[in-house]
């Protein structure tokens, strides 16, 4: 494709968030120099001088476009106009006949100004943000060379940082991991080693990265006010949801989440598990129920938890509708990832807060760089053959994924599907899935469907077995499912002292996040308690009656 072919391709796009129109026929206006400044402040892009706003290419006056090209470079490298002075050049070319000329306008590495004036890129419009301290603010933290995460955070000490959640980080890395270095280490070792503090002298410097990862809920208020996250449920579809006439109620359930990060992944995880449907599946070959609900959301939660760019002060929401899960979340603007819909594929695998997603690495709630591309378009069909996803970047990162037709009515219960896995890998896994006996499009391996009721998550264990009394840690109103489970976690121990983590999740048929909180819980409530460390047994410290 020649540049003039690229010239009218760009003229039939329309205007957007990197494309501009512009007439100039006999002199530069001053709204193209506003474009520039706003081009270079936002993540760059082309403006088009002598085309109309519908992309109508008229050209300029061909005996001024020489003097039109001088006039612009002499403008960006006159300080008094533009501060600091951008570089680029104009090209002049030849186009259905006309003369027009074209603007490669880079993302800035520094904050400009056009007359003492800063503007930034809003969809198709140049916008003065001069006296918008909020969004003149997102201008300099965009273009801050040091990530927010990085950033030693005055005042905050050891006494700011929630030592519980520490130790709950370590008690899951002594189950998946009990050689991991961090199981040694002091509090304040363990955060210099992930790099979330660094020693000046005999003072420990923390970072932000540790408050978000480990600040009390007072501390996060105090240092980061405007930090939350919310997880709304709405008993509706997302079309209904946007028809006001048809849904007028916002929200059916609400959670506002001011915790650290780790409680928050902890959290949305369980809002998971309330809301979306538990659909059984059987990898081949093996008789191990996996949890495909919880391998496909982690992936969504953890994203949302770890990419998010927390120095904006905006919220982060994680929507559950009837048929879609939707996630909104502030990000970081890079020439990387272009603006607008994208596919999964073209999501780049750039690390927006490496420090978090080095622990939830560790943690095993974040794989290789990546894999959480690759892993939800593998469980994504399987979950729910005909699934969606759709994403829209810019400065706010949303996703959305469909898992349930939208047609569903309200009062329908949660389908269970018992799926067997024949094969390899699935849709953009290479998957075919078989629904009621006809085959799901881009698909090559069968799976087969069928809806089945749910089983109970409770081993087969005597009357006797499961009246460990748990009272008072044991509120009435607990559910019943959730008490039997922990009774039968403590019987299991009463019966095998050595009993690995593993093997309860085995025998239970839970995910082994569960039986870790459930754990943790029990210990807690001085139900149980660890005698020996890693290599060590389990102690029921209440008795049978």
């Amino acid at each position: 494709m020649t540049a003039q072919d690229k010239f009218i391709a760009l003229t039939r796009k329309g205007e957007d968030t990197r494309i501009e129109y512009k007439t100039c026929t006999e002199e530069i206006s001053e709204s193209l120099y506003e474009s520039v400044c706003s081009f270079l402040n936002h993540s760059g892009g082309q403006i088009l001088v002598g085309v109309q706003n519908d992309g109508t290419i008229i050209g300029v006056n061909p005996d001024k476009v020489e003097k039109l090209r001088t006039d612009i470079v002499n403008c960006i490298n006159n300080p008094e106009l533009f501060l600091p002075c951008p570089y680029f050049t104009p090209r002049i070319m030849e186009v259905e006949g006309k003369s027009v000329m074209q603007l490669d306008i880079p993302c800035g590495q520094y904050v400009y100004r056009f007359k003492g004036r800063y503007w930034d890129r809003n969809d198709d419009a140049d916008i003065d943000v001069t006296d918008q301290p909020e969004l003149l603010l997102s201008i300099f933290e965009r273009k801050n060379p040091h990530l927010f995460e990085e950033r030693i955070v005055e005042g905050l000490t050891m006494e700011h940082l929630d030592a519980k959640t520490i130790q709950y980080c370590r008690n899951i890395l002594a189950t998946i991991q009990p050689s991991h270095p961090w199981l040694q280490m002091t509090n304040e070792e363990l955060l210099i080693s992930a790099h979330l503090a660094k020693k000046d002298g005999d003072k420990l410097q923390l970072k932000y990265a540790a408050l978000i990862l480990f600040g009390t809920e007072d501390a996060i208020t105090e240092l980061m006010p405007r930090y939350r996250f919310e997880a709304v449920f709405h008993m509706c579809t997302y079309a209904q949801f946007n028809d006001m006439t048809q849904f007028p109620s916002r929200y059916d359930d609400r959670r506002t989440i001011r915790q650290n990060l780790i409680q928050v992944y902890d959290q949305l995880g369980a809002f998971v598990e309330r809301y979306l449907p538990d659909r059984f599946y059987l990898p081949a070959n093996t008789m191990q129920r996996q949890n495909l609900r919880w391998d496909l959301f982690r992936e969504i939660v953890g994203n949302l938890c770890v990419h998010t760019d927390f120095s904006s002060g905006y919220a982060c929401f994680f929507h559950v509708f009837k048929d879609r899960v939707v996630t909104k979340n502030p990000t970081r603007l890079l020439p990387e990832i272009p603006e607008g819909e994208l596919t999964i594929q073209q999501l780049s695998n750039y690390t927006k807060n490496p420090l978090l997603v080095r622990v939830f690495h560790e943690l095993n709630w974040a794989e290789d760089l990546g894999s959480g591309t690759r892993n939800i378009l593998r469980y994504a069909p399987l979950y729910y053959p005909n699934y969606k996803i759709v994403i829209n970047s810019g400065s706010q990162f949303i996703f959305s994924i469909t898992y349930q037709d939208d047609n569903v009515q309200d009062g329908d219960k949660k389908i269970q599907e018992n799926v067997t896995e024949t094969g390899k890998m699935s849709p953009s896994s290479d998957k075919n899935v078989t629904k009621n006996g006809k085959m799901s499009p881009s698909s090559s391996e069968n799976v087969t469907i069928c809806e089945e009721t749910p089983q109970t998550n409770v081993p087969e264990l005597t009357d006797e077995e499961l009246a460990l009394p748990l009272e008072p840690f044991e509120r009435k109103n607990v559910k019943d499912k959730k008490k039997r489970r922990r009774q039968a976690i403590v019987s299991l121990m009463n019966k095998d002292s050595h009993i690995s983590v593993e093997a309860i999740s085995e025998k239970l048929d839970v995910h082994k996040r569960t039986i870790l909180r459930d754990i943790e819980d029990l210990k807690k409530n001085l139900v149980i308690e660890r005698i020996g460390g890693n290599y060590g047994e389990w102690k029921v410290l209440k008795k049978k009656k």
